[in-house]
């Protein structure tokens, strides 16, 4: 595989101010989780998850929005948001929160497209396992 061709600057700039609007996205839903607010505590209770589950979703979305802004690991860090997000969207759609689900298939979309333009790493490292 290949690595894709340089990308033009106002495509990079673009890439970037998405990035920059997916952190702080994420680092704020992580944050509330990792701080334990009670409208978040509520909503796992809720859906049926175990408390700690609450702190590791914030973790991966703190960390995963922390990450997107390495290129070298934004890839990655995409790819684990964008689980996250599906995550996020069928426990919306399965305790019938139809009005919400719409807001990490926005994200999922999003990040996606982030992914999609951080994909070298990944595909360098899909290359590498082919070879050995």
């Amino acid at each position: 595989m290949e690595a894709t061709k340089p990308m033009a600057t106002w495509k990079l700039v673009l890439l970037w101010i998405l990035t920059a609007f997916l952190t702080v996205i994420f680092l704020t839903a992580g944050g509330t989780k990792l701080a334990g607010f009670p409208v978040q505590a509520d909503n796992f209770a809720r859906w049926g998850y175990p408390g700690w589950f609450m702190y590791v979703v914030g973790v991966v979305e703190a960390g995963g929005a922390i990450a997107l802004l390495i290129p070298r690991v934004a890839g990655f860090a995409a790819l684990l948001l964008c689980g996250t997000m599906v995550g996020a969207a069928l426990t919306h759609l399965v305790h019938g929160e139809m009005t919400a689900a719409p807001v990490p298939l926005v994200l999922l979309a999003l990040v996606a497209l982030v992914g999609y333009a951080r994909r070298d790493p990944i595909l360098a490292l899909v290359t590498r396992f082919k070879q050995s």
